[in-house]
């Protein structure tokens, strides 16, 4: 299982905030290609999923958006995916997704942490905070479902 948190970046678009395990490391080139690409797609739904038969694994996607006084238009893009081979409970994995969103969108100034790598605002705490503020997030929502995932088999 891998949680990807991918973002729409102004300058190079599409790609990956965060992810555990490492994506780079966990999943071919392709794949990465594939996740990034559902930025373009012109999907009227936040949560879908796709399904690649011949690499035997689902990609569970929720897309948001975070208010930002820094992103054009004002709001950052973001979707968090969920990566897996087994089947699971639809309405599980659609709780963990949301309740992780939840839990980034309530947090003050969070657009802050997508600016990790912006060399113009490199003296601003809130971005190193947001960003662990974040991993920390997910890596909590990720155990909890692992957990969930495990009493349920």
């Amino acid at each position: 299982m891998l949680i990807v948190l991918s973002y729409f970046d102004k300058i190079i678009g599409p790609r990956i905030f965060l992810s555990y395990p490492d994506a780079k490391l966990e999943l071919e080139g392709d794949l990465i290609d594939k996740l990034m690409k559902f930025f373009d797609l012109d999907i009227n739904e936040t949560f879908f999923e796709i399904i690649l038969i011949n690499k035997h694994k689902r990609i569970i996607n929720l897309y948001f958006e975070l208010k930002s006084e820094w992103a054009r238009g004002k709001k950052e893009l973001v979707m968090l995916s969920l990566i897996m081979k087994e089947r699971y409970d639809s309405r599980l994995i659609y709780s963990f997704l949301v309740d992780a969103v939840q839990k980034i969108i309530s947090t003050e100034n969070i657009f802050k942490a997508f600016y990790k790598d912006d060399n113009f605002r490199d003296n601003d705490i809130e971005i190193d905070l947001g960003y662990e503020a974040i991993k920390s997030t997910l890596l909590n929502c990720l155990k909890s479902l692992i957990n969930r995932l495990k009493t349920r088999s």
